[in-house]
């Protein structure tokens, strides 16, 4: 798969019922769960750019619209003047763009010009469902609750992608919730 040499990858966390948001905002607070995000998506490096994510619109605001730190977001809305509106012209870690296409192929090239492997696909339930098919590697937090009024849901993972690895079952305190980390990669062709 890949786009254009690099690596995409999903990152997310789901409930029991593939429930990934409610309201606009993630049903549960997880330190652990915000914390794994944070190192998966940011990397180490010579440069000013650690990490490329690319989101709907929906999800760029559900963080405040504002670019995650050490990030550059590429942000996907069919709003011609989403830039303008959100403040984002000429800023140099957050672009508006306006489909997944346009995302991955500039993202790629950023990427590329950055020395990072990998291009992050954050989120919302649409953004996810139509990268899947651009999709190398995905890396789910699996929360053990069920959410019956979530209004967001992760897509079903495709059958050529395997488990590859997979956390000891963790507790959160605050929340009491119990959750593990999964990594799901495509399955090598026999």
């Amino acid at each position: 798969m890949s786009y254009a040499n690099t690596e995409v990858a999903q990152i997310a966390a789901i409930s029991s019922n593939r429930c990934i948001g409610k309201n606009n905002e993630l049903p549960w607070h997880i330190s652990a769960d915000l914390q794994h995000f944070k190192s998966m998506t940011t990397k180490a490096n010579d440069g000013a750019i650690q990490g490329i994510v690319i989101m709907g619109r929906k999800t760029f605001e559900s963080m405040g619209s504002r670019p995650l730190p050490k990030r550059v977001s590429f942000i996907i809305s069919s709003q011609l003047d989403y830039a303008e509106q959100k403040g984002l012209v000429g800023k140099s870690n957050a672009y508006v763009v306006h489909n997944l296409d346009d995302a991955l192929t500039q993202a790629a090239s950023l990427a590329h010009g950055a020395h990072l492997d990998t291009i992050w696909v954050i989120g919302g339930e649409r953004v996810f469902k139509e990268a899947m098919m651009y999709t190398d590697r995905i890396e789910l937090t699996h929360v053990d609750t069920e959410i019956t009024d979530g209004d967001a849901f992760y897509p079903n993972i495709p059958d050529d992608f395997i488990v590859s690895e997979e956390s000891e079952q963790m507790h959160d305190d605050k929340s009491g919730l119990d959750f593990k980390f999964m990594t799901y990669k495509i399955k090598a062709a026999e």
